[in-house]
C-alpha cells in the first residue's frame, strides 16, 4: 500500500452562472459563506460554497450537469508515479496559477479525478 495520505474529497460542479448557483445554494439549502474569483468580464469564474466543514467548488460560465471530483492528497507527485506504475495515463503534475499542485486522471467510465496538493487561492 501507499504512504500517500488522502485528506478529503469534494465535488466540483459546473454551472452556466456561478453567481446564480451560489445564491440558490445559499437561499435554498443554507450553505455558505461563499468565495469567488471573477473573470475579466466580472462574472463568477471559480469559487466555493462552504457546507459545514466541507465545501463545493463551482465553476461558472460552463454548461451545467457536469462534475469532477477533487481529492486532496499530501503528495501529488508520488500519487502520479503510482497511477503511471499501474499502467494508467495521467496528466503530469503541475503547479496551477490558482494555487494547488495537481494531477488529472479520467477513469475508464469517464469520471474526472483531480488530485490536489495545497489549496486554491481566490
Amino acid at each position: 500500500m501507499s504512504d500517500i495520505r488522502f485528506s478529503g474529497v469534494r465535488p466540483y460542479l459546473f454551472y452556466p452562472d456561478g453567481d446564480a448557483a451560489a445564491a440558490w445554494l445559499q437561499r435554498v439549502f443554507g450553505f455558505g459563506p461563499v468565495r469567488s474569483a471573477r473573470g475579466v468580464d466580472g462574472f463568477w469564474a471559480e469559487g466555493e460554497v462552504r457546507v459545514g466543514d466541507g465545501r463545493i467548488d463551482i465553476s461558472g460560465g460552463r454548461p451545467g450537469n457536469e462534475q469532477l471530483l477533487i481529492i486532496s492528497v499530501d503528495d501529488v507527485d508520488a500519487l502520479h508515479a503510482r497511477i503511471v506504475a499501474a499502467g494508467v495515463g495521467a496528466d503530469p503534475p503541475k503547479d496551477e496559477a490558482y494555487g494547488p499542485r495537481t494531477c488529472h486522471v479520467t477513469d475508464p467510465w469517464g469520471y474526472q479525478w483531480y488530485f490536489w496538493q495545497g489549496e486554491a487561492v481566490y
